[in-house]
């Protein structure tokens, strides 16, 4: 009998060291932020979305968390042209937009949570080359979407509760580019994201 209690005193402290041991699943933390996105091709600045959930805590300073995100940019300019002694002025327009997903592991190192991820998307160019004013009727463009992946690393500011300032950059890479004259991209992003 006093062998028993020993025995299943001894079952039940290895089972609790052994549970506490575990990589232990955090409550859902949910963080929405924005923020302005520079890029390195034309057009170069735009804003963004993103959406992240985080999936498993890792004791004692690190973290698992998924992504879904989003950017804009658009530009517009007007160029001249003169061919023959006559002088036109062409609108040429530019628009892109990417939407993806990531995972991404973090790390809470005080003031600065630096983190670094990986993940997938599909990419909408859009390039009007040719509106005139004396035809503002789409006269060539290109319109093109590509899948692509990317890597990313970057640090969130931990200065106040629930707002947290984030700076990120990114590499983008197209995955079969036809008509666009770029492949690779490479991003820097800041902004604010809300924890909750």
């Amino acid at each position: 009998m006093y062998d028993r209690g020993i025995s299943i005193s001894f079952i039940v402290f290895i089972a609790f060291t052994a549970a506490i041991s575990l990589p232990i699943v955090a409550h859902s933390q949910t963080g929405i932020g924005g923020g302005l996105d520079i890029r390195s091709e034309a057009p170069t600045s735009g804003y963004s979305l993103r959406l992240e959930y985080r999936v498993l805590k890792l004791p004692p300073v690190a973290d698992l968390r998924i992504r879904v995100h989003g950017s804009y940019f658009s530009e517009t300019k007007k160029v001249s042209y003169e061919m023959n002694g006559l002088s036109t002025d062409v609108f040429e327009e530019k628009s892109a937009f990417d939407v993806g997903s990531a995972a991404l592991a973090g790390f809470n190192l005080g003031l600065i949570k630096p983190y670094t991820g990986i993940g997938l998307g599909l990419d909408s160019s859009e390039f009007v080359t040719a509106r005139s004013l004396s035809n503002p009727n789409r006269l060539e463009g290109i319109n093109e979407e590509n899948l692509f992946w990317n890597l990313f690393f970057g640090a969130e500011l931990d200065l106040i509760p629930y707002v947290k300032p984030f700076f990120e950059y990114r590499f983008i890479q197209l995955v079969k580019p036809k008509n666009i004259d770029f492949k690779d991209s490479e991003r820097f992003s800041m902004g604010v994201m809300l924890r909750f």
